[in-house]
């Protein structure tokens, strides 16, 4: 779903939301009744899709045997504010006070701005992550990147490219000794065009003395995106 085109989504969505749902409906399990609602969560974009989960999140409806924890809850609230523009502020300030955990409240509200339809506010907030202090939590901060970086937002979102690269020198002396490989994976992840390659590839070849070890990071995270590109244009 994250490599599909906005085209090949509004095929093949509708069918793949219906399976999605009647195999959650019929899952005995409790835990594969779990997976399917994630999944169906994640790939939803139909009007009828949309309005069911919201239906779900407001618990106005309530699958038999599908149990939701807060941390749930939450990431349906993070699915909607994106997929929901006109009614993201309402969907934050409505999950904020439901938020019982003081940390995940405190999560959730730093994560918020990456939730906004406003693109300045999103500009500002990832402009705000060059700032070492800013980085602080690191687990905040990639749930934050996810955002961002969302597959429906990536046109709009890939101006961050190139500054996350060029980051990462600094990410790798101030952070944990797994921070930049993750910070690459949900930077680079959902991204499947040219110009996105491009703009990997031209960075490493302006940085010929770059370090070898965090080049062979952003290689390694790149891999799905240059394979993306290379099969669309041999298609």
């Amino acid at each position: 779903w994250s490599f599909a085109t906005d085209v090949e989504r509004a095929v093949a969505g509708e069918e793949l939301e219906r399976v999605l749902w009647t195999a959650m409906l019929n899952a005995e399990d409790s835990s594969r009744k779990k997976i399917y609602f994630g999944a169906y969560r994640d790939i939803a974009l139909s009007a009828s899709a949309l309005e069911r989960l919201l239906a779900v999140w407001q618990q106005e409806l309530q699958p038999e045997g599908l149990s939701l924890s807060e941390n749930d809850y939450i990431a349906l609230a993070s699915n909607l504010a994106i997929k929901l523009p006109q009614r993201s502020q309402e969907i934050v300030t409505t999950q904020l006070g439901k938020i019982e955990n003081e940390d995940r409240r405190r999560r959730f509200e730093w994560i918020s701005p990456a939730l906004s339809p406003e693109q300045q506010t999103r500009d500002a907030f990832f402009n705000s992550l060059q700032d070492e202090s800013n980085r602080r939590i690191e687990s905040w901060v990639l749930g934050a990147l996810n955002a961002l970086h969302h597959p429906l937002r990536r046109e709009l979102s890939e101006g961050y490219l190139l500054p996350s690269l060029q980051l990462l020198e600094e990410i790798q002396v101030t952070g944990d000794i797994f921070f930049p490989a993750r910070w690459l994976g949900v930077s680079l992840g959902n991204y499947t065009s040219a110009s996105a390659a491009a703009a990997v590839r031209d960075f490493l070849a302006q940085c010929s003395n770059y370090n070898h070890q965090l080049r062979m990071k952003i290689l390694q995270a790149a891999d799905t995106l240059f394979r993306a590109v290379d099969f669309r244009q041999t298609k």
